[in-house]
């Protein structure tokens, strides 16, 4: 009997646990691309031969609520997307256009209306030069080729959004 109640508390916790990860943030990653509303990888670097970066984000259970992508450079604000949630699982994303020139710490902070973060990534833009020497490191390192290199055109547009 005691076995029971143990096993009923434990499901009950697990189910409780399981509702609240459920409102709020449950995904968020910066990506080369999307793909059919999804993120098509995910990176904590690009080198500054890329010129466009994308932020995935999905939400959960805020419909009706606003949520902001903050972009920040050096924990300086270089932009802000706000987003509209219209379902119990929304899917949105921001992108933004990146000057070769503009190397350093990026993140994006997800925040809601009253401005407390939800969900904060941060990726490293450097060098494409830094990039290639350590790939040159780590092949003769390992002796191994590279593979899953992604071949990304640079759009000319400016930065955008997309909501589902």
């Amino acid at each position: 009997m005691k076995m029971i109640k143990l096993l009923f508390a434990g499901i009950l916790l697990l189910t409780g646990f399981t509702a609240l990860a459920e409102d709020g943030v449950a995904r968020s990653v910066f990506t080369t691309g999307i793909d059919n509303r999804e993120p098509v990888d995910q990176i904590g670097q690009l080198t500054n031969d890329n010129a466009v970066i994308y932020f995935f984000t999905e939400i959960r259970g805020m419909e009706g609520h606003t949520i902001t992508h903050r972009w920040l450079k050096e924990g300086e604000v270089q932009a802000e997307v706000a987003f509209n949630v219209g379902a119990n699982r929304w899917r949105v994303w921001s992108s933004k256009n990146l000057d070769a020139s503009w190397i350093g710490n990026w993140q994006v902070m997800v925040v809601d209306e009253g401005g407390n973060t939800l969900a904060q990534e941060s990726f490293a833009y450097i060098p494409a030069e830094e990039s290639s020497a350590e790939q040159s490191t780590s092949s003769e390192e390992s002796n191994e080729s590279q593979e899953g290199e992604v071949d990304m055109e640079k759009p000319a547009a400016p930065a955008s959004m997309t909501v589902q």
